[in-house]
């Protein structure tokens, strides 16, 4: 489409010329006609305006609608893009064109490494060294307790799930409490390993799995808010990661290929850990998001992974930054097509917290080595 474009531009450019050499011709004895003058000025105006618009690079297929750089960008359902501005110390959003920003909180008493946004995006986690509980409609900043980490919201936005250690024995919990930490039980005993959480979409319950190290074979379970019923999921599985489907149905899984593995890969199951199965797509959970019947998983395929790595160790210790191409999965016909093709792709990108705009017409992702917003057209 572009080279068409070109071609096109190009033989009007011709014909410009050509027209504008007969007529400079056939006026050329008749200084003195203003009419002449002008006609001659107006087509050298054509002429300059055609010129000028080849030489201008073509589109790019990755827009930068916000310019700054960011840190925890999602979209909210009012169609607005959240995020931290490095640039100017602040928590804002802005249409998802860039325009219309508006500051949420400034000034604040440390330099954020995290945000985890509450489903409504009225409220904030904020990690800035210890972490801090944020309330943007009175602008408020609670300190919680240094115990607490891997902090996720439930699905209503009202309550946190976290974990706790204990200073002095190493010992882990899985906690649930007020975002403020007020009002904290105790959910389920996680022994001496680091954590992941997540909250089960459309659940009151919530997941929890072993850090991902390919090492060491990961656990994945589930647990109730009233910290009964706790079931595992799935076992026996190195360098695991999850990312739950929007109805809580399935499973997102990435795994790696052995034990130290130099490789990762997708997999897929049901949210009881059955109907496991390879989707045969080397990349990690992180960059990928699924569209919102969950029928559709776009992601990011990373490129330069080191041949004597250890997946995912080396990349999530910031060590190994990827080339990423971008894909989406059709689940029910298996389909993987590319969102832009190849030659298209000029610069390098390391994507991660990818989502999706509610018309689902864009894909956004942020590079973690610029720390840019990207999108892409669907």
């Amino acid at each position: 489409m572009m080279k068409k474009v070109f071609y096109i531009s190009f033989g009007m450019l011709v014909l410009t010329l050509i027209f504008l050499g007969a007529y400079n011709f056939a006026f050329k004895s008749d200084t003195n006609n203003p009419v002449a003058d002008q006609d001659k000025k107006e087509q050298k105006g054509i002429a300059t305006d055609i010129a000028e618009s080849l030489s201008k690079p073509l589109a790019t297929q990755f827009e930068n609608p916000i310019n700054e750089l960011v840190l925890g960008a999602v979209i909210g359902t009012d169609g607005m893009v959240y995020y931290y501005s490095m640039d100017d110390k602040s928590i804002k959003k802005a249409s998802q064109e860039g325009k219309n920003k508006e500051t949420l909180l400034s000034n604040l008493p440390g330099e954020p490494t995290r945000i985890l946004w509450s489903p409504k995006r009225d409220k904030a986690l904020v990690q800035m060294g210890a972490w801090y509980y944020v309330n943007f409609s009175n602008r408020s900043l609670v300190l919680l307790k240094p115990e607490i980490s891997r902090l996720v919201w439930n699905n209503l936005g009202d309550k946190v799930f976290y974990q706790y250690t204990d200073q002095k024995t190493g010992e882990r919990s899985l906690n649930m409490s007020n975002p403020d930490g007020s009002d904290w039980k105790q959910l389920a005993d996680l022994g001496t390993q680091e954590t992941y959480l997540a909250a089960i979409p459309q659940s009151t319950s919530v997941s929890f799995w072993t850090r991902p190290n390919a090492l060491e074979k990961t656990t994945f379970e589930t647990v109730s808010i009233s910290g009964s019923d706790r079931r595992t999921v799935l076992t026996d599985r190195f360098g695991a990661d999850y990312l739950w489907s929007p109805d809580g149905s399935k499973v997102l899984v990435s795994t790696s290929n052995q034990k130290g593995g130099n490789t990762v890969s997708l997999n897929i199951m049901n949210s009881s850990g059955g109907e496991y199965q390879s989707l045969s797509i080397p990349t990690f959970v992180s960059k990928a998001v699924w569209s919102k019947n969950g029928k559709m998983i776009y992601y990011a395929l990373p490129g330069s992974l080191p041949e004597n790595g250890v997946m995912p160790n080396d990349y999530f210790g910031k060590s190994v930054h990827t080339k990423d191409t971008f894909w989406k999965l059709d689940l029910d016909t298996g389909r993987q097509t590319r969102l832009v093709e190849l030659k298209d792709v000029t610069q390098s990108f390391d994507s991660t917290d990818l989502f999706i705009s509610p018309d689902e017409d864009y894909l956004y992702f942020t590079d973690r080595v610029s720390h840019r917003l990207y999108r892409i057209e669907l």
